[in-house]
């Protein structure tokens, strides 16, 4: 976690900013670059079915290696098209992680301690991402060029991906069956996915509990992700930030994250980790809001965003653990790849379609003669309704005709 957050909070806060204000990528080129990442969730069906009776450690040090090392090629990325198509494969590649991920969490660590176990793993991550953005960011301000940073931080972070080799027998350990399973070939298994993708796509069918859980994290996460290709437009051409105000702004968030995540893992294992994602929903809506008033009501300097990204930090540890606690519950032993892979299969639609809903959005807005906030409303409305069904979904799981108690998928069916 320390590796990775070393790669993330070295990289990624800066992606948009640079694509923006050093390379004049336009609202289309920024959605798309929002959008590329979500192409890997989308075929996280067929990689749960790849992944089947195989040891998931393995796909995760693949994602994390093959990710890392594409982005080492920004050293060859000179224009705004090439510095998005570096980014966005090495972001599409690396969701090969995801499916496999849960599953390991799920593995090794105990039911009783996921939430807190998985809170010092974060603080580790986050701590690791405060130093990197501002390491970076004092780089970037010396006037080193990303062509040279972000390939060095890259390079430096594929360690991490060798030390998580390091869980494989651990998780062996835990799936002794493993290794008595007979894999088919990768051709035949390459045929069977079609079925399979059917019948991991039937759990909405099946659980109904699920399925209006995943159309109300759908219908919020389009809201948000509507937006996000819009921020930079208002960072860079209204507020004109620079890059030691970017690493500020995104230390803030992630030193608040980094002390909420000891919160937000008591509340979810002392609490309930949907009612975490209610929370975190209503929060996150709250954030869209300091984009409208930044430049309208308020005077237009980015240093007023710091509130917004603080919020940002808590809700971002917030969504992380309990969303992710919340996907373990619903789907009980043994599903838990199978629920992830349908939740990024749907990441994956939204992600795609959303952040060029924006960038279409912004576009019109800006050749009309319309402020591009506009599109934070209509990001807010999307949000709104996620937020309401998230909490009907939450009602009713405290209803006393929840399942028996020997299914242990609660919610399951109501």
């Amino acid at each position: 976690m320390l590796f990775a957050g070393f790669y993330m909070g070295g990289i990624l806060p800066f992606l948009m900013v640079i694509a923006r204000d050093d390379l004049k990528a336009s609202p289309t080129l920024l959605s798309l670059m929002v959008a590329a990442p979500f192409i890997g969730h989308l075929c996280a069906l067929f990689w749960v079915r790849i992944m089947d009776g195989r040891l998931k450690t393995q796909f995760v040090v693949f994602g994390q290696l093959a990710a890392r090392a594409i982005m080492t090629l920004m050293l060859f990325a000179s224009n705004a098209w090439s510095f998005a198509l570096v980014a966005g494969l090495s972001q599409m590649i690396g969701t090969v992680a995801m499916p496999a991920y849960a599953s390991v969490v799920k593995t090794v660590y105990p039911d009783d301690s996921r939430g807190r176990i998985m809170s010092f793993t974060r603080v580790s991550l986050l701590a690791a991402r405060v130093a990197a953005t501002l390491l970076v960011g004092w780089l970037l301000r010396l006037g080193w060029k990303y062509h040279y940073v972000f390939p060095v931080i890259a390079a430096l972070s594929l360690i991490g991906a060798f030390i998580y080799r390091r869980i494989g027998p651990y998780e062996r350990e835990r799936q002794p069956e493993l290794a008595t399973v007979e894999h088919a070939s990768w051709w035949q298994q390459i045929k069977e996915t079609a079925p399979i993708i059917g019948r991991n796509l039937g759990i909405l069918r099946e659980d109904r509990a699920f399925r209006w859980f995943a159309i109300a994290v759908f219908i919020y996460g389009f809201g948000n992700l509507l937006t996000v290709p819009i921020r930079p437009l208002i960072e860079v051409d209204q507020l004109h930030i620079t890059k030691a105000q970017v690493a500020a702004l995104f230390v803030t968030m992630q030193l608040v994250g980094l002390f909420s995540y000891f919160w937000w893992g008591r509340f979810v294992d002392r609490r309930s980790p949907l009612l975490g994602v209610v929370l975190a929903v209503i929060l996150n809506g709250l954030m869209l809001v300091q984009y409208v008033l930044v430049g309208t009501v308020l005077p237009a300097t980015p240093w007023l965003l710091l509130p917004g990204y603080g919020l940002m930090g808590f809700v971002m540890a917030g969504i992380d653990l309990s969303y992710f606690n919340t996907l373990i519950a619903f789907a009980g032993e043994g599903d838990v790849s199978r629920y992830q892979g349908l939740q990024s299969f749907l990441m994956g639609v939204r992600g795609l379609s959303a952040p060029l809903v924006g960038g279409l959005m912004s576009t019109l807005l800006l050749r009309h003669g319309y402020d591009v906030r506009w599109g934070f409303a209509v990001g807010l409305v999307f949000i709104t309704v996620g937020c309401v069904l998230q909490t009907i979904i939450y009602r009713r799981s405290r209803r006393p005709e929840r399942p028996a108690a020997e299914d242990k998928r609660p919610w399951r069916g109501k």
